[in-house]
């Protein structure tokens, strides 16, 4: 699509096939190396959220944006631009008529 990548950021987590920031380990030694690094904004599965336990030296240096989806990743990560939206909601979409048939593929038995 040609969209510019926010290059200030960094993001961890695992992405399901349907589209879910899944939840990883070691958040706060991520958070902490991006900040080495000089980034100063994080995106993490909001999952890891309560596992975040950072040093005071990185209090109001490194801000810390929780996601569920890979629609919201985009939001974040990609720069504005006239196709950001379209690509943002078309990825949405999959994600909606993706979401439903995989789970009512599993059924409890």
């Amino acid at each position: 699509e040609n969209i510019p990548i926010r290059q200030d950021l960094a993001m961890t987590g695992s992405l399901s096939v349907r589209g879910e920031v899944l939840p990883i380990g070691g958040v706060t030694a991520k958070i902490e190396a991006a900040g080495h690094a000089g980034v100063r904004t994080v995106i993490i599965p909001r999952s890891n959220l309560q596992d975040v336990v950072l040093d005071h030296q990185w209090e109001g240096k490194v801000e810390v944006i929780p996601v569920d989806t890979l629609d919201e990743v985009m939001e974040h990560a990609l720069i504005k631009h006239e196709q950001k939206a379209s690509l943002v909601e078309r990825l949405g979409g999959i994600i909606d008529r993706l979401t439903p048939e995989m789970s009512s593929a599993v059924r409890p038995v």
